[in-house]
């Protein structure tokens, strides 16, 4: 099957994110990556989460990253929230940070690199970006609207999500992803 691409990183379709995790024999990593990507967080950013699991609004549902998270030199917001978090996220945290600290983002690349291998996936394109831009695209295919997307990923503006759309994830394709991001709710703001 033929590979997309959103800026030259690679996007993962559902089956293939399936066969990725399946190949990630640690389950510290595997937590990890599961962290990386159902928050769509920065992979800089999950590794200071680590460091602050404060950062958890358990009561709210909520990640709240303060500037510090971030530190991000284009950035215009100065905090956001990833509200709500999703169950699949929610299922992961409290091993996440039982785990050991998230390695380098090169080593991290690496191992991407590697586990896609193991999968028998090309691994053209895969680095740190392409758990967070994975599921940008997925919100996008599933429906959830652009705002909120935006909102919850940290883009300033809708037109800077607009190559998200109209990826061409294959029916199936589009089919799972509504169910698996069939429990997300987006409108109690």
């Amino acid at each position: 099957m033929e590979l997309i691409f959103v800026k030259g990183v690679r996007i993962l379709g559902p089956f293939d994110y399936d066969r990725l995790v399946a190949n990630i024999e640690k389950d510290y990593l595997r937590d990890i990556f599961e962290v990386c990507f159902w928050s769509g967080m920065r992979y800089i950013e999950v590794q200071r989460l680590y460091n602050h699991p404060e950062w958890i609004m358990k009561e709210r549902r909520t990640v709240h990253l303060p500037a510090e998270a971030q530190r991000k030199a284009k950035r215009t917001q100065l905090e956001r929230y990833i509200h709500p978090i999703p169950p699949q996220l929610e299922s992961v945290l409290r091993y996440f940070f039982k785990g050991k600290n998230p390695p380098s983002q090169q080593s991290w690349n690496n191992n991407l690199k590697r586990w896609m291998k193991k999968s028998d996936l090309d691994p053209c394109g895969i680095s740190s970006k392409t758990t967070r831009k994975s599921i940008e695209s997925w919100m996008i295919s599933a429906g959830i609207p652009l705002n909120e997307v935006c909102l919850r990923q940290g883009h300033d503006h809708i037109t800077s999500m607009r190559h998200y759309q109209g990826l061409p994830f294959t029916t199936a394709e589009k089919e799972e992803i509504k169910n698996r991001l069939a429990g997300w709710i987006y409108n109690e703001r």
